[in-house]
């Protein structure tokens, strides 16, 4: 496995991310134990670095995993919140430390930024991650978000040490310009210090048929410095793990058909559509739908905001 100094973070994590949203309750839906069991494969074969989110609630299958697992090299978990205020950020500081033990370096990021004026309103949380960091709580501060904008925001700010950004071959999913322009935002960002961690290097699942030169795509960018890739079963960590290790004679893995599932009992309320970073749904006649299907890259955001339980990646 080759790992790769994260930024100026002093971290050195694996060029292979594992991503924790697939294998949780938004998508596949393993259990803790079960996930457990996907995560200490791949620590095994020398993936050190995770990314979950306090909205994947995949907490406790990381701590399970950590749970007795010694190696010479840290495993390093970055976690996201949507906290805007200091309470909130404070309450969700200790939720991760809670969920996730103490047996892993964290790293903390706020979820999804925009641009600067969502930064700028969310800088009480900010504040309580960098006052987190100074205490030694957590390694690094950053964001994580779909939008160019994004990354040239988070640029700026010298105390942001990492940012995840969605980027991947064709560019699907990227908001406010183009895979280019993200890109070259990147560079840029990387140039200043900022560790990268790519995010949907697949495009939700969009781009399986092409995994192998989706993932070579990104491999190629030596400003990218680990990529998330989203696993829910030990023969993709393989597969994955072998690919990252230079094997390029590997099968593709199998592409399955997936859909976001709006049950009949959805009420109308919208708040699928306000959390969609993509602007991949729409309320007709009462109900949501889906506008175009290639805007959606099942992050399953959609489903975590339903209070009825009505939408969810199948």
């Amino acid at each position: 496995m080759e790992y790769r100094e994260l930024g100026r973070t002093g971290l050195h994590v694996s060029r292979l991310c594992f991503g924790a949203l697939t294998m949780g309750p938004l998508q596949r839906g393993l259990s803790p134990q079960q996930g457990s069991n996907v995560l200490r494969r791949a620590f095994e074969l020398g993936v050190n670095f995770v990314d979950t989110a306090e909205l994947y609630r995949t907490y406790e299958h990381i701590r399970l995993a950590l749970q007795d697992y010694e190696s010479d090299r840290p495993i390093v978990v970055t976690t996201k919140s949507y906290a805007y205020t200091r309470e909130g950020m404070l309450r969700s500081v200790e939720q991760a430390k809670e969920g996730l033990g103490s047996n892993c370096l964290l790293l903390f990021m706020l979820h999804e930024q925009e641009s600067s004026h969502t930064l700028r309103g969310h800088w009480p949380a900010l504040e309580v991650l960098w006052e987190a960091k100074k205490a030694g709580i957590v390694q690094a501060v950053g964001i994580s978000t779909h939008f160019v904008e994004g990354v040239t925001a988070a640029s700026e700010i010298p105390e942001i040490d990492i940012i995840s950004p969605l980027i991947n071959r064709t560019g699907i999913g990227i908001q406010g310009g183009n895979r280019e322009d993200m890109i070259r935002a990147i560079e840029r960002a990387a140039g200043l210090g900022k560790g990268i961690i790519a995010m949907k290097p697949l495009g939700g699942g969009h781009l399986l048929a092409d995994w192998a030169s989706s993932l070579e795509y990104l491999l190629d960018k030596e400003e990218i410095h680990s990529i998330a890739v989203g696993m829910k079963t030990v023969d993709e960590v393989e597969n994955n793990v072998a690919f990252f290790q230079g094997r390029r004679d590997l099968p593709a893995p199998q592409v399955t058909t997936r859909r976001l599932h709006i049950d009949d009992w959805c009420i109308g309320c919208g708040a699928c559509v306000r959390a969609c970073p993509n602007g991949a749904l729409e309320l007709e006649n009462g109900k949501a739908r889906v506008v175009t299907r290639e805007k959606c890259v099942f992050c399953g955001y959609c489903g975590a905001s339903c209070p009825e339980f009505a939408i969810k990646v199948i």
